[in-house]
């Protein structure tokens, strides 16, 4: 369960939870990108997946929806064990730099020292290290991600990043060049032909591989199924 109060760089969780992170042997990080204000999906996402996976990372274009699941899982404690330790997110074209949350982690300090509400401040671009290896996460917007993912892989490169997480294209890839690039995908608009779809990226000493997870929803249930991208382009 996530501690719901902002770190270092801009982070989600405790000081304890991230150096954690950063020091397992392996780790599984859930990725999410372009949610576009469905709430409900991102919700189902978390309560199916997140509790197997030891960070939660979104890649912009609705960070309204992370919020909100943030607020809901701070008033509901068995929603709670669905959201990962620790969660980084970064600013998509269509989001804002900051974002006002219910929860507030300042509310038991002496109400004169109390902030009278609080906002998450939302990074252009996010470092978060996991299982000894350090990952790279941007919208993609601001690094042409429309045209290829050079310059992604370069801003990965000169972070010192082995892994470079991105959305903005809804279109669900993976790239290796110098470093290993995963778009999840949207998991509510996506384009070229894939379903909606995210990620999640398992790391370890001697591996990195992202599996995808295509969303299908039955007239009475939902399904997770995992799923391989297709080499496509946008201008097909």
């Amino acid at each position: 369960m996530t501690t719901f109060k902002q770190c270092e760089h801009d982070l989600l969780g405790s000081s304890r939870e991230i150096a954690q992170l950063a020091q397992k042997e392996s780790a599984r990080l859930l990725v999410v990108s372009d949610s576009h204000g469905q709430h409900a999906l991102f919700r189902s996402i978390l309560e199916h997946m997140g509790a197997s996976c030891d960070a939660l990372v979104f890649c912009g274009d609705g960070i309204g929806d992370v919020v909100s699941c943030f607020d809901c899982a701070y008033g509901d404690s068995v929603f709670a064990q669905c959201v990962p330790p620790v969660a980084a997110f970064v600013k998509g074209n269509g989001d804002a730099d900051r974002f006002p949350a219910v929860f507030n982690p300042h509310q038991d300090e002496k109400p004169h020292e109390r902030a009278a509400y609080y906002e998450l401040t939302i990074p252009r671009s996010q470092l978060l290290t996991a299982a000894h290896r350090t990952i790279f996460i941007a919208h993609g917007h601001e690094f042409g991600a429309y045209y290829g993912t050079d310059a992604i892989a370069e801003a990965a490169k000169n972070a010192g990043a082995a892994v470079a997480l991105y959305g903005h294209t809804h279109v669900a890839a993976e790239t290796h060049a110098g470093v290993y690039l995963v778009n999840p995908g949207s998991i509510t608009y996506p384009r070229a032909g894939m379903p909606p779809s995210f990620a999640i990226l398992e790391l370890g000493k001697n591996f990195i591989n992202a599996v995808f997870y295509k969303i299908e929803v039955r007239l009475r249930d939902m399904r997770f199924t995992p799923f391989a991208p297709k080499k496509t382009s946008l201008w097909h």
